[in-house]
């Protein structure tokens, strides 16, 4: 008996997680193929042909849980992918997915390992931790996305109030008009997601802008901001692109990005302690970095 793909496991597994709630409101074969697809996109896979990819770019079947992690009856998905070639000591790695009020799934958390819920509530948003043994760090909600909570707070860490948003969008160069941030496209507004990109327990935030007076065929940008020990919030990168987070860490933890855009070759980047550089470049073709060093 021939197995059955990966990708056809994994966007099956994808499509039992959403199998909560009224019967009424269950979607067909069809919408849970699509819902499950953007789930495994959001928490970083990339689906190519009968395979899906983890962030390492090998193969991978990753598994997701429904949790109701906000209590509001709807599931949010916890995905796991066990790869130690990718993932180093932990084994594995998971991402956190919520879908938002405008129904697009987009990551709010993860961590290296496998990660177990806690019955603590932070913010309306369940806790959660490593499921290993041992004393494992503890991730609390914090407003926009999961924190990693300071080993020696007792209380939640610090939540990322309207002015936190202001202040990051700030350090990013918008401007609030009408309480809304135009983009470069002013039919667009510039979004932002919050969350701790280098472990280091205080919340970073990612801004996307959109227009291709700005970034030609590419048509989008970002720029990565990070809030620093003493308060302040400042501009760390930015670039033209879609930026996809990697396992693979540079200097001050800081994750590698695939800088994603038109075309079948893209850069991997990696922080150096001063700048994002190439370190390699990702062929979504054969051949297609052929020249490329």
């Amino acid at each position: 008996m021939n197995a059955r793909p990966a990708a056809a496991l994994a966007l099956a597994a994808a499509g039992a997680a959403l199998a909560v709630g009224p019967a009424a409101a269950q979607p067909g074969p069809q919408d849970r193929a699509r819902e499950a697809a953007a789930m495994l996109t959001a928490a970083g896979y990339a689906i190519r042909g009968n395979q899906i990819l983890n962030g390492c770019g090998r193969p991978a079947r990753p598994v997701p849980t429904a949790v109701d992690l906000n209590g509001d009856g709807r599931s949010e998905a916890i995905v796991t992918d066990v790869d130690p070639a990718c993932y180093g000591p932990a084994g594995a790695g998971a991402s956190v997915i919520w879908r938002d009020p405008a129904g697009r799934w987009r990551r709010i958390g993860g961590a290296a390992g496998r990660i177990r819920v806690l019955p603590t509530v932070t913010g309306g948003w369940r806790d959660y931790t490593l499921d290993a043994p041992g004393a494992q760090p503890v991730w609390a909600w914090a407003g926009e996305a999961y924190l990693l909570k300071p080993a020696s707070a007792s209380g939640p860490p610090p939540a990322t109030a309207t002015a936190d948003r202001a202040a990051a969008f700030r350090a990013a160069g918008f401007t609030a008009r009408a309480g809304r941030y135009p983009a470069c496209d002013p039919r667009q507004e510039a979004t932002i997601e919050i969350r701790d990109l280098n472990g280091d327990g205080r919340p970073d935030a990612v801004v996307t802008d959109e227009g291709t007076n700005c970034f030609g065929m590419t048509g989008t940008g970002y720029v990565i901001v990070t809030k620093e020990a003493s308060g302040a919030w400042r501009r760390l990168f930015a670039n033209a692109g879609i930026p996809k987070f990697l396992p693979t860490r540079g200097a001050g933890g800081w994750p590698d990005i695939e800088n994603g855009g038109p075309g079948f070759c893209h850069p991997i980047l990696r922080w150096t302690g001063s700048d994002y550089a190439i370190v390699r470049w990702k062929a979504e073709e054969a051949g297609a970095c052929a020249g490329r060093r």
